[in-house]
C-alpha cells in the first residue's frame, strides 16, 4: 500500500461545502466577504443589457471600510446599463489550483457617483492597484484618466462559497496532483 501524506479515501461521496446566503449588514460583516474585499483581486461586474442578457466585465475595486467602490468611464456600456437599471452582480473569487476556491457573488444596486464627488473614490480604487510612482507616469495617468465616475455598489444579497479546506482540496494540495492555473501571456513579452 502506498505511503500517502494526505487523508485516506473512506469511500464516502465528498460533497462541496454548502454555499451560504447572506442579507443586509451580515454581508460585509461576514469573514470571507471581508477577506475577499481586503485582497487585491479583480472583480467581475455584471449589468443588464436592454434585451435582458448579461454584460460582465472585470474591474478594479476598493472595499475599504466595507464600502464597495469601482471606477469607470461615464461613456462606458456598464454605466449606460446602470442608468437604465441599477441592478448588478459583483463576483469576487480567489481561485487556486485544484479545488481551492472561495468567493462571493454579491447582488445589489449601484449608485453612480459623478464629479466632483467621484474623484476621491476613483483615486482610492486606483491606489489599490498602482503604486504612486506608477500613477505619476503620463501614459498611466492618460489611461486611468478615462475613469470619471465611481460606482458605489450596495449589496443586498450575497452567496458565498469556500472549498479551501474541503477533502478534495486537502488531498490535491498534499498530493501535488492539482494542475497549476496559467495566466495568459502578456502582449509583447513572456508571462512573469
Amino acid at each position: 500500500m502506498p505511503n500517502r501524506a494526505y487523508p485516506a479515501y473512506d469511500g464516502r461521496v465528498s460533497q462541496p461545502s454548502p454555499s451560504r446566503e447572506l442579507r443586509g449588514d451580515a454581508i460585509v460583516a461576514h469573514p470571507l466577504v471581508r477577506e475577499l474585499l481586503a485582497a487585491r483581486l479583480v472583480g467581475v461586474l455584471s449589468t443588464l443589457e436592454p434585451d435582458g442578457s448579461v454584460h460582465a466585465v472585470p474591474m478594479w475595486l476598493s472595499g475599504e471600510g466595507g464600502e464597495i467602490v469601482l471606477a469607470t468611464g461615464s461613456d462606458s456600456r456598464k454605466v449606460r446599463h446602470l442608468v437604465r437599471d441599477d441592478r448588478a452582480t459583483l463576483t469576487l473569487h480567489d481561485s487556486r489550483p485544484g479545488c481551492e476556491v472561495c468567493g462571493v457573488s454579491l447582488r445589489g444596486r449601484v449608485e453612480i457617483v459623478r464629479q466632483p464627488d467621484a474623484a476621491p473614490l476613483i483615486e482610492r480604487v486606483h491606489r489599490r492597484y498602482v503604486t504612486a510612482t506608477g500613477l505619476a507616469l503620463p501614459e498611466v495617468r492618460s489611461f486611468l484618466g478615462h475613469d470619471d465616475v465611481a460606482l458605489r455598489f450596495q449589496p443586498e444579497v450575497a452567496i458565498t462559497w469556500d472549498e479551501r479546506e474541503s477533502v478534495a482540496a486537502r488531498v490535491l494540495r498534499a498530493s501535488g496532483e492539482a494542475l497549476p492555473l496559467e495566466p495568459t501571456t502578456p502582449r509583447g513579452g513572456a508571462a512573469g
